[in-house]
């Protein structure tokens, strides 16, 4: 009895027990998870509206901060809620994209909203490019859905691609470098949208051979008679910084008419207009040059032109960046790279003045040298390698001026020999082959001699036979200087071939020792004009005493910068033009200070 009524006491603490923790309600139940459905909405162009549900333990907070989304909720109930989703129209030409900013009961959500644009198909304007063989520009309109890819499989050419436009059009600009081969050049430009291609044809024309141009012998007469005396407008347009060629970053103000007319009635016959490049080239393999400079260029030359006088343009400080011959005399790969460069610079330079008349000389380069001036040891050990790359890119500079016709068919052409110095010049010069029935180049050569007088800081103080031969460089001052141009004599002037001295001068001396510059401007320009050498003496336009202090012309006015550098000028005229048979070297000579 007592085991049956223990046991009928156990069940009943069951029954109690059991029921009591079943009724107990959940303290932490489970949140609804926050959800959308779908998770994400994707719209066409013309935009519209979709539909989505969310679901939330609570009412949820729902956001979108891009304008072209607009949100419209329904009511909640039963832990969701209906959201209407309307786009605007996709009027652009690229996708976009935004979210809906969903926050629920302990939970966020990000809805992705994505929008496509109209389709289009890809289309061009043209199915084939052909250029001459002067190279050049090209434009090809892309009609597309979105910004196109665009590629050139040509190494002769390269594109640049615009904006697509809200027309879904892009511009494409193709450049091609000129062709200095004898082979027609032919690529491929592939124009990309998506999964759909077009493909233009391009070709480029073979330079072709360059006709023999009928035209009569230029003469050391004829040119002395035309250039003689020359002033070099130095530090000006081949002035430079941070690789980028600027007329006033020296120093020196903007030229104007002015300057030339003063120059020219400062008794001035020819103007050298020492032009640096240099930062204004594009890329390869076009090197186009840039229109702004190339104007200025020309606006200049226009000066010159409307002074009367005869001008030279060159490429003057290149030689430091991509004229560097230290990398190319033992590179072949190089030595191309800059013969291209050479002949499209050269090419656009000649085809912009094509129709100057012959008072308009161009000179392919001013002082090629690879940085020692004739000492590096490269050069000393053997100088052949350089000399016969610089004669290469004489020959590139022939070639394009040539090539582009009307006057420079015939066109005085300078060309200068390794660092312009008159040694290595006679010595490593080989005249370009030329295109003309008879010759119409001439050899460029600077001289500074003797340059511890002229150049060098500090400067030796005196020079000639009167001078103090403790103040001079030598006895043989005099002599060292009609030696070299003796030497240009022997080698080209008696063979019929003219030689212009490029630069000359010499940096202001003190007042003490400022009649001995006066003796050698006189002697110097005089030995010259009785070997029909004309001179050109260069200007930077730096004043004062001392190395490098060569200001004689206000660049911007035309005016002489003070009455020393009128008596220097004075007496370069004077030993240029006097045809007084009693004005002899000798005179000259004999009236030393």
């Amino acid at each position: 009895m007592t085991r049956i009524l223990n046991t009928f006491m156990i069940l009943l603490a069951l029954l109690v027990v059991f029921p009591a923790c079943e009724g107990k309600p959940d303290e932490n139940p489970d949140p609804v998870k926050l959800t959308s459905l779908p998770a994400e909405l994707n719209f066409e162009a013309a935009g519209g509206t979709l539909e989505m549900t969310i679901t939330s333990g609570i009412k949820p907070t729902i956001s979108c901060s891009d304008n072209w989304i607009s949100l419209q909720e329904g009511t909640y109930a039963s832990n969701a809620i209906k959201l209407s989703v309307t786009a605007k129209e996709n009027t652009g030409t690229s996708s976009r994209s935004t979210s809906i900013r969903v926050i629920g009961d302990k939970q966020s959500l990000m809805v992705p909203v994505k929008q496509g644009i109209a389709q289009v198909k890809l289309s061009v304007d043209k199915t084939s490019v052909s250029f001459d063989r002067f190279g050049g520009e090209a434009t090809l309109t892309v009609t597309s859905s979105e910004q196109p890819t665009v590629a050139s499989d040509a190494s002769w050419c390269i594109v640049e691609t615009g904006t697509i436009s809200s027309a879904r059009e892009t511009k494409v600009t193709i450049l091609a470098g000129a062709n200095r081969t004898a082979s027609e050049r032919k690529g491929s430009i592939t124009v990309s949208c998506g999964s759909e291609k077009v493909t233009v044809s391009v070709s480029g024309e073979a330079m072709g051979s360059i006709a023999t141009a009928s035209t009569t012998v230029l003469t050391p007469e004829m040119v002395f008679n035309a250039m003689g005396p020359g002033w070099n407008m130095g530090n000006h347009m081949d002035a430079i910084s941070n690789g980028v060629a600027n007329e006033t970053v020296w120093g020196n103000a903007k030229c104007t008419q002015s300057t030339f007319d003063g120059v020219k009635a400062a008794g001035f016959k020819a103007v050298r207009i020492c032009t640096t490049w240099e930062g204004h080239i594009g890329a390869a393999p076009a090197y186009r040059l840039e229109d702004k400079w190339l104007d200025r260029v020309a606006e200049i030359v226009g000066y010159a032109e409307k002074a009367g006088l005869v001008a030279i343009v060159n490429t003057h400080h290149d030689e430091s960046y991509w004229q560097d011959i230290s990398k190319a005399y033992n590179n072949a790969a190089n030595n191309e790279k800059v013969k291209d460069e050479i002949f499209c610079v050269w090419t656009q330079i000649a085809n912009r003045f094509k129709d100057k008349g012959e008072w308009l000389v161009f000179e392919s380069f001013n002082e090629i040298q690879d940085g020692g001036w004739g000492w590096s040891d490269a050069f000393k050990s053997n100088p052949d390698p350089q000399y016969r790359t610089l004669n290469e890119w004489n020959q590139v500079f022939v070639d394009a001026v040539r090539a582009t016709g009307s006057v420079n068919a015939t066109r005085w052409l300078g060309v200068p020999g390794y660092a312009a110095s008159p040694g290595f010049t006679i010595t490593g010069l080989v005249l370009p082959k030329d295109y003309t029935s008879a010759n119409r180049l001439m050899v460029a050569v600077h001289d500074y001699d003797p340059y511890n007088y002229t150049l060098n800081n500090p400067l030796v103080r005196q020079w000639g036979h009167t001078a103090d031969p403790t103040l001079r460089c030598s006895n043989t001052d005099e002599a060292n200087v009609v030696a070299v141009f003796d030497q240009l004599k022997a080698a080209y002037l008696d063979k019929g071939i003219p030689v212009y001295l490029g630069e000359m001068g010499c940096s202001r001396h003190s007042d003490a020792d400022f009649p001995y510059q006066l003796y050698y401007m006189e002697y110097f320009c005089k030995a010259a004009a009785d070997r029909q050498l004309p001179m050109y003496v260069w200007d930077n336009g730096a004043v004062g005493v001392g190395s490098e202090k060569h200001g004689y012309i206000d660049h911007g006015t035309g005016a002489f910068v003070d009455e020393k550098a009128k008596s220097l000028i004075d007496l370069m005229v004077k030993a240029v033009t006097t045809k007084d048979p009693a004005y002899t070297l000798q005179s000259v000579y004999d009236a030393a200070p």
